[in-house]
């Protein structure tokens, strides 16, 4: 099972502990993710998932919430994309409960969005319409919404709780999403998902500590390529010289150079005699390739 399927039933088992906490869900889940239908001069609600899990949980909050309200559940096999089983759930509703669930107007939905029940609101958003990619991957989180109206409603207060959605359209969908995987690791939590929450950070950390190694083997990589162009420089330069012809403070370090092609200046410095510091190593290999370039072995170095 990947990441957003533990998620999603993390999710699927939380319960909410009172009526207010049931609706607040319940909404989250029907208002992104049911259509209005009409049939036989009835209202119905048409809400349909790949997780049966999800629609068990509808119809528990629904005979909570509503148990006068007659529902239906069925399987549906879809073609295209996206294809598969869909499990449906339908239930009669009336324009009063359709304006209860923020139908006509979103702005009914800030009963929901208060610090109290804002959890479990976003909980059915997400259960309903959202999506998060695997974390070892990407960090990609994504929430779809038809209507453009709720989707910048919903936005603006994920905004009050510093979570730094941002919207995008796609084929005439609203999408808020996030791509910032601290971001994310609240946003689940947020949600109630603490097992979730736990292996997200766990992965963050593994994947932090990697790139840093990474980064730490490249740059030491770097460095030791970078020694050994320029030793390797440096040697063939002094070989082509006499000593004899070197000043004395120059002879050390051409004969330590030599002797030592994989040292670095700060080691080399620290092998003279008194020891010299790496800018003064580096100083003096520099006087004794100049006085190679101005004897004219340059232009038989490879």
């Amino acid at each position: 099972m990947n990441f957003q399927e533990n998620l999603k039933t993390e999710l699927f088992t939380i319960q909410p502990q009172n009526k207010d906490e049931v609706m607040s869900e319940f909404i989250g889940l029907i208002r992104t993710g049911a259509v209005i239908k009409k049939h036989s001069h009835e209202l119905l609600l048409h809400f349909s998932s790949r997780h049966p899990a999800l629609i068990k949980k509808c119809v528990t909050h629904k005979k909570s919430l509503f148990p006068h309200s007659s529902h239906a559940i069925s399987v549906q096999e879809k073609r295209g994309i996206p294809g598969g089983i869909f499990y449906c759930f339908d239930f009669s509703v009336t324009n009063i409960m359709l304006d209860q669930f923020g139908f006509q107007d979103v702005n009914i939905l800030s009963n929901y969005l208060n610090q109290k029940l804002a959890a479990h609101f976003l909980r059915g958003v997400f259960e309903s319409r959202g999506y998060i990619s695997n974390p070892l991957r990407g960090y990609h989180l994504e929430i779809q919404f038809n209507s453009e109206k709720l989707a910048h409603y919903i936005l603006k207060y994920l905004h009050n709780l510093q979570l730094d959605f941002r919207s995008r359209t796609v084929k005439g969908e609203i999408n808020l999403y996030l791509k910032n995987s601290q971001l994310i690791a609240d946003f689940i939590r947020f949600l109630g998902a603490h097992q979730s929450y736990l292996e997200i950070e766990k992965i963050m950390v593994e994947k932090s500590t990697i790139n840093e190694i990474t980064r730490w083997v490249n740059y030491e990589t770097a460095n030791l390529n970078k020694i050994v162009a320029s030793s390797s420089r440096q040697r063939k330069k002094i070989q082509v010289l006499d000593f004899d012809d070197l000043p004395l403070h120059l002879q050390e370090i051409a004969r330590l150079r030599l002797e030592n092609p994989c040292s670095s200046l700060r080691e080399i410095g620290g092998l003279c005699n008194p020891p010299l510091s790496k800018s003064e190593v580096h100083r003096r290999l520099n006087e004794i390739e100049k006085i190679a370039d101005q004897k004219g072995f340059t232009e038989n170095l490879t």
